[in-house]
């Protein structure tokens, strides 16, 4: 019975500010999408792949090397974000960023158990992502020689971004539903944060709870 009661009571709170739940969702889901198109700067990505692979020109697969290249992978992707590398590109491309906040725009990663590096550039600018995502890999490829005095690298899928590319970041339609789901959330708290600190009576199930003794009756209100 009580089990019963309590939703009815949790039924009959969202029943009465039904409307004003819907606005808060509204509310909150309009704001979203405002900031997410006239805020939120949009930003494009570029991808450069390299290739580890092993020196000379032996077509046989020499497990031994693959496994070296693997464990010098790390080693490369902590390179390919250093001071070293990063001056070189940005003096080379002209660009304003700081080392710090290039590096900020650049990730490398690669798969496990794969030879391939992945270098990805978000700018503002498709093309600038490209340029800068382009060039680390060929300054990377350059320097590596003379820091670690091998060559076992190529560039094998250069950053090609289309013109009619599409931003990766905002996503409209994602932060739309995270601004009505937060809409809904923030009006079931106002919601029920009104009616626990309201302690007027207002119908049976108010009676109850208050009194804890059943309804017998209710006179009806009558207009003049």
């Amino acid at each position: 019975m009580e089990d019963s009661v309590n939703v009815e009571r949790v039924l009959d709170i969202i029943k009465r500010n039904v409307w004003s739940i819907i606005s808060s969702m509204i509310l909150v889901g309009v704001l979203a999408a405002l900031i997410t198109y006239f805020v939120m700067t949009p930003k494009y990505e570029a991808e450069t792949q390299m290739l580890v692979s092993s020196p000379g020109d032996s077509v046989i697969v020499d497990f031994e090397n693959i496994e070296t290249n693997l464990q010098l992978i790390h080693t490369y992707r902590d390179i390919m974000l250093s001071k070293t590398i990063l001056e070189d590109v940005i003096t080379n491309l002209e660009l304003s960023q700081t080392v710090e906040e290039l590096s900020k725009q650049i990730t490398v990663t690669n798969q496990d158990q794969s030879q391939v590096l992945s270098i990805v550039a978000t700018d503002p600018s498709a093309q600038e992502a490209e340029r800068i995502s382009n060039e680390v890999a060929v300054v990377f490829k350059e320097r590596i020689v003379e820091i670690m005095y091998v060559d076992n690298l190529s560039i094998y899928a250069p950053a090609d971004v289309p013109a009619d590319a599409e931003p990766v970041t905002p996503k409209p339609l994602i932060n739309i539903a995270i601004g009505l789901v937060a809409g809904l959330i923030l009006g079931l708290i106002w919601a029920f944060s009104k009616a626990y600190f309201d302690k007027s009576v207002k119908n049976e199930v108010d009676v109850y709870n208050v009194l804890g003794l059943p309804v017998v009756g209710s006179i009806a209100k009558f207009e003049d």
